[in-house]
């Protein structure tokens, strides 16, 4: 097939952009396809579910499931990445919005719908701009990774590695760490803004040795060791709260009748660590 390309005919360049993106989708997909084979070499029990999750920001590359239960969200950069950690955050709330949906819908997995998603996005390399946006924003819940795909002999292997914010510290400008009002302030609902922020009031005159940090972009009750005893991540009408040595064990908080269903748990909790 011969294609003419006229210099300067909107026609020829609007042509070349079709097939440029045709390729590029071709690409992807292929190269979707075999990191969703080889989800097991990123994480020991992780596998994938699904491929190509339509959702109202666009579609999710890979939805899996690591050893826990727990789903997790692979984002996909092959070309341009800049924005990719925004679709990513998108894609995380709209799968923590529709955790029971999803929960029905691969029921035939053990999953568990009281942890919140995960999500993985992987590229071959990062631009200085999504460099910079992901160090904003210090997302303790998404993992970097760069891949390298190497074929010998007609067999593809996938290799990863965890992405290094130090090696590209000459990027990034360092701004003030939010405070802990920084961060009620996020939350829209006036309710829960106040009782979350008593609960840390009510935390804080329980224990003597313990104070909240926001040092990880999120609000941690934090012991003289360094241990974190509570992790709460804020959203704008709820927060997770997390009370649990593991990490993402924990609830989603919305309403009223839900928080009191966990303060106590969360009380209790606390106090034994003492």
């Amino acid at each position: 097939m011969v294609f003419t390309h006229f210099k300067n005919n909107d026609i020829g360049s609007s042509k070349k952009k079709h097939i440029e993106e045709e390729d590029r989708s071709r690409n992807i997909s292929k190269i979707t396809e075999l990191l969703f084979e080889g989800l097991s070499s990123l994480e020991r029990g992780m596998f994938g579910l699904d491929k190509d999750i339509p959702t109202p920001s666009g579609k999710i590359d890979i939805m899996a499931m690591d050893m826990i239960g727990r789903f997790a969200i692979v984002e996909i950069g092959a070309g341009e990445i800049d924005d990719l950690i925004f679709k990513s955050i998108d894609h995380f709330d709209w799968a923590l919005t529709n955790i029971k949906s999803l929960q029905e819908k691969y029921k035939s997995y053990n999953i568990d719908p009281t942890l919140a998603p995960r999500i993985i996005i992987l590229a071959p390399s990062y631009s200085e701009k999504f460099v910079k946006r992901a160090h904003y924003l210090n997302p303790t819940f998404i993992d970097i990774y760069e891949y390298q795909i190497n074929e010998n002999s007609g067999t593809k292997k996938i290799y990863f590695r965890p992405f290094s914010f130090i090696n590209h510290k000459k990027w990034v400008v360092y701004l003030r760490t939010k405070s802990v009002d920084d961060h009620l302030k996020y939350i829209e609902n006036e309710s829960l803004r106040i009782m979350l922020k008593n609960l840390f009031i009510e935390l804080q005159s329980m224990r003597s040795d313990v104070i909240l940090d926001t040092s990880l972009g999120y609000i941690r009750l934090k012991d003289k060791k360094d241990n974190t005893l509570l992790g709460v991540y804020i959203l704008k009408n709820s927060f997770w709260v997390n009370w649990s040595k593991h990490r993402w064990n924990g609830c989603f908080i919305s309403n009223k009748d839900k928080f009191q269903s966990v303060k106590r748990e969360v009380l209790e909790a606390i106090k034994k660590e003492a």
